[in-house]
This record gives C-alpha cells, sequence and structure tokens, in this order.
C-alpha cells in the first residue's frame, strides 16, 4: 500500500479516476466526482487494491484542488462541506435564474464590462506610466474612482469610500500604483509582479478585505481574460460549495490568488458551452452561485 498515499489521484477498474481522502488500515476512502456525491467511497483493503492503480493516471486540477475532507461522524464516511455542489447542478441553478445562459447578459456581467471599456478609456496603453512619471497620483486615483463608481452596484455599500480611503495616503498609494501598471503593462505578467502588488496592497489603510479588493480589481477590470477578482466572503462561499480549496489567507497572497485562478481556468472552460467568455461571466457564476440557498432536501447529499 505504500504508492496509496492522502491526496493521491488513483483509477479503480469501474469507478474511473478520485484522488485518496483519507487512509485507514483496512480501508482507503477516495472521492469520485462522477458519484455525484459529496461522499468519498470507502473501500475495504486488501480486496480493493488490485482495482485501484496510481500509475498513469493523467493530472486533475480540480481533484487536486478539492478543499480538505472530513470525517461525517453521522454517516461514517469523508466528505466535502453539507453545501457542496456539483458542476452541473451548480450549472442549472444558474440557468434556471438567466435562461439565456451568460449570452443573455446578466445585469452584473453587464456592469462589469461597462467598467472594463471605462477602464480602456482611462488608461489606454502607458497613460497610467505617464502619469506616474509626473507624479500626479491624484489624477490616476480620480479615474480609478470614477471606475470604481460606475460598477458600485456590484459591491456592498461603502465599498467605493473604502477604496478612496485605500489610495488616500500617498505614501502607500503610490507604491501600490507603481505595481499596479507594472502588472497590467505586459500580457503575462510572472509571479514576481503579482508579489510585489500584494505586498503595496498589504500596507494599504484598509482592512484585508479591502486591499483584496483593490488589489484584483483593476487588473480584473484592465483584463478580465487574464486576470481574475477576490471578493473573500462571496468568493470564498462559492469555491467551497464546488468543493475548492483556494487555501485563502486574509490579506492578499500569491497562494490564495494562483489557487483562485486555477480554479477559475477551469471553471471558464467547463461554462465555455453556456456561453461564458472571460473571467468577467466566471465572476458573475461564482457569485450567483454563492448567494443561491439549497433546498432543505439538499443538504443531507
Amino acid at each position: 500500500m505504500t504508492d496509496l498515499e492522502n491526496g493521491t489521484l488513483v483509477r479503480h477498474n469501474t469507478l474511473g479516476v478520485g484522488k485518496i481522502v483519507a487512509l485507514e488500515p483496512n480501508a482507503v476512502h477516495v472521492f469520485f466526482p462522477g458519484g455525484e456525491t459529496r461522499f468519498a467511497t470507502k473501500l475495504r483493503l486488501p480486496a480493493a487494491r488490485p482495482l485501484l492503480r496510481t500509475e498513469g493516471v493523467e493530472p486533475n486540477e480540480w481533484l487536486a484542488g478539492l478543499s480538505a475532507f472530513t470525517l461525517d461522524t453521522k454517516e461514517g464516511r469523508y466528505a466535502l462541506a453539507a453545501s457542496f455542489m456539483t458542476h452541473e447542478e451548480a450549472a442549472q441553478r444558474f440557468l434556471a435564474a438567466h435562461r439565456g445562459g451568460f449570452g443573455s447578459a446578466p445585469f452584473r456581467a453587464a456592469t462589469w464590462r461597462d467598467a472594463q471599456e471605462a477602464w480602456a478609456e482611462a488608461f489606454p496603453p502607458g497613460a497610467g506610466e505617464t502619469l506616474l512619471a509626473a507624479g500626479d497620483h491624484a489624477e490616476i486615483t480620480k479615474r480609478l474612482l470614477k471606475i470604481v463608481k460606475l460598477g458600485a452596484a456590484l459591491h456592498p455599500p461603502g465599498d467605493v469610500a473604502d477604496v478612496k480611503e485605500a489610495l488616500a495616503a500617498p505614501e502607500t498609494a503610490g507604491p501600490f500604483l507603481s505595481a499596479l501598471f507594472e502588472l497590467v503593462s505586459v500580457p503575462s505578467p510572472g509571479r514576481a509582479r503579482f508579489d510585489k502588488l500584494f505586498a503595496a496592497a498589504r500596507a494599504l489603510p484598509v482592512d484585508p478585505a479591502h486591499q483584496w479588493l483593490v488589489a484584483t480589481l483593476f487588473p480584473f477590470l484592465a483584463a478580465p481574460s487574464r486576470h481574475v477578482v477576490l471578493r473573500p466572503k462571496i468568493t470564498c462561499t462559492a469555491a467551497e460549495r464546488l468543493g475548492c480549496d483556494l487555501r485563502y489567507e486574509v490579506a492578499p497572497t500569491w497562494t490564495t490568488y494562483s489557487a483562485l485562478r486555477a480554479f477559475s481556468v477551469q471553471l471558464l472552460e467547463r461554462l465555455t458551452p453556456l456561453g461564458a467568455k472571460d473571467f468577467v461571466d466566471v465572476e458573475a457564476f461564482l457569485r450567483a452561485l454563492a448567494t443561491t440557498r439549497r433546498p432543505a432536501k439538499g443538504v443531507s447529499r
């Protein structure tokens, strides 16, 4: 059983590819996504060993990113959170609210796209860098706040004021704005640019939740095909419902951001048949998922 370890992907002769989520001396618990359940399957050892193999199993980012499983004492099995939904169930709930799919332009996505257009007008290539070189932080902040106000309906009350507060002090706003335009000026920024942006965001004089908003909102508006936005409560709730561990950290870090982006890439690929085009649509989907209440009967799945 040396090749059976917690977190390892395995292939079962009949159940397909799964992830080992717990090991016992006489059993292995494997989560098979095709089972349409939040519970892992308990396979008795050594009887099940000939049915499992670890060699030649292709990487599966969705399975690898599944959140930690806990023992459901009532069922005696390991399971994801009680709020877990399969992707298919989540998609059905989204379509129930937006029958035309993403092509019907839900209000949230349409508003994001208006803000994206405003960014393109306010900051054509090189504009941010030119203003920075001139030391005109006030003009940059003025344009950023105008863009945020366009999407005010998408944020909780007070968010616009919090963004304004975050950028009010030149000694902290300056390094953040410099890191921001360094990031959005290249098509595929490396981790070092994100680390610099997140370090500058952590120095902003607002609570960590708004540091996350400021750090991820503007890159998202500049290039929603490449960057994602993170709203701690909404994003983490939706990810948990789909069984994804974002490795969430309270203040902005690469670890959490990269986990969200990988998760979003997978979601976009699966949502494309419904008309999703970029991470704007992914954000709208996650928002709908996080605010959807499950029927009471589904909680025990």
